[in-house]
């Protein structure tokens, strides 16, 4: 519906734009003006807003540093850009929990150029509270899947706009042992 009025209000700005430009001959300066606001019109109209990248898995699970209060794990999140242009994450904020407990937040302030229609791997590497790694270590070696939810924003764009957009994803893991 909202699309519709778009798509009127840009023909009828058209129209009146034809209108003026034919009656504005002897003043170009108008004319210039017009013709740089139909522009700005039609750049915004085309506009849209890119569809979140889809989470698939996690992958590479390693465990960097040990210690007794707090460890440091990274992975590798995977997944799919369904937009027919490419992308580029400029930063993101996530907060990972599995099976409904909190395992960290992860920030990643690193430009990835991501690739239309394709899966890309985003790195990330947080600290982990020992205490909920262990409370989920039995759950984790007796089962081959987990609950997973992902949660926070990301700043995605191309050419230059970025716009924050959240993440809410939850699902399952199968676990390979």
């Amino acid at each position: 519906m909202a699309l519709f009025h778009i798509e009127f209000a840009v023909k009828s700005f058209i129209s009146y734009f034809a209108l003026i430009m034919i009656n504005s001959t002897r003043s170009p300066k108008r004319a210039t003006q017009i013709l740089l606001a139909a522009a700005t019109l039609f750049a915004f109209a085309s506009c849209k807003q890119p569809e979140i990248p889809e989470y698939q898995a996690f992958e590479n699970f390693t465990i960097s540093k040990i210690g007794m209060k707090e460890s440091v794990v990274s992975a590798d999140l995977k997944y799919y850009n369904p937009n027919n242009y490419p992308l580029q994450l400029k930063r993101a904020d996530l907060a990972i929990a599995i099976n409904n407990k909190s395992v960290g937040t992860t920030t990643l302030d690193t430009l990835i150029t991501i690739p239309k229609k394709d899966t890309f791997y985003v790195p990330v590497k947080m600290k982990v509270d020992v205490k909920q790694l262990l409370s989920n270590a039995l759950t984790l070696l007796m089962s081959d899947e987990i609950d997973v939810k992902v949660n926070g924003t990301v700043r995605l764009g191309r050419s230059g706009f970025f716009i924050n957009m959240p993440v809410n994803y939850a699902g399952k893991q199968k676990l390979e042992w």
